[in-house]
């Protein structure tokens, strides 16, 4: 057997009596060096100068992901916010995604709304397609159980995360190439490279959410008194952005 995550070993640890279920849960469940090498990334020679390089030592990213998801998603939803912010950390440390990366297209996708509904049939958090989400469930063999599911948000994020690992994958890890290629599909943007179109927007847009909900990772871990309003101001502005 290969052990190809901290994941999967947990859940060896586990099935050995070596640790008990709750603490397989929490067991480093997305690693710092998997979230930093996707940073790096997704931010490329611009890395050393964002404010993700000053979270490299911090390892609290599960308080701070089960937080912002309680603060984002709408009241009907809160209460669902805990299995929500599990599916984004268990997602992220599956596929090898930075969980901050998952909530900033969450956010630009739908703010968070799991009722959204996109003008040509897209669904819930992540805005996938339901015959995108058969695909990549089998694919992936991952729960589906037809377009209903995708309003499930758990279910929405792990197809929406395994569709961004499948898309990494067809663009050898072109963070510009596989975040587009989430938004216009891999059909068209390779038509739309092959015209010498650079399709930028949407990048900018997740990445521009991507590096303020980071801002309010920093505000939140900052001692001072100040950080609470920090926090909340990036909270205000990643909601903002996502309206424009």
């Amino acid at each position: 057997m290969v052990i190809k995550n901290f994941l999967q070993l947990s859940v060896l640890m586990m099935s050995f009596g070596l640790i008990s279920p709750a603490l397989a849960k929490e067991v480093d469940r997305v690693p710092s060096e998997v979230r930093l090498s996707h940073a790096k990334e997704l931010l490329g020679n611009s890395y050393k100068r964002k404010v993700v390089r000053k979270n490299e030592a911090t390892e609290d990213i599960q308080n701070f992901v089960k937080a912002t998801t309680l603060k984002f998603l709408p009241k009907e939803f809160k209460s669902k916010s805990g299995a929500v912010s599990e599916a984004i950390l268990d997602a992220a440390n599956e596929f090898e995604l930075d969980p901050v990366f998952l909530m900033a297209v969450i956010q630009n996708e739908s703010s968070f709304n799991p009722k959204r509904k996109g003008t040509v049939g897209e669904i819930g958090l992540m805005q996938i397609l339901p015959k995108t989400a058969e695909w990549i469930a089998g694919l992936y063999d991952l729960e589906y159980h037809g377009a209903k599911s995708l309003y499930q948000p758990e279910v929405n994020v792990w197809i929406g995360a395994a569709l961004m690992d499948k898309l990494r994958h067809q663009f050898d890890s072109a963070s510009r190439l596989y975040v587009s290629a989430y938004n216009v599909g891999p059909k068209k943007l390779r038509k739309m490279i092959s015209e010498n179109k650079k399709p930028k927007e949407y990048v900018q847009a997740v990445m521009k959410r991507y590096i303020a909900l980071y801002s309010g990772f920093q505000a939140k871990g900052d001692s001072k008194v100040q950080s609470k309003a920090a926090w909340e101001n990036t909270i205000n502005l990643t909601k903002k952005l996502a309206k424009n």
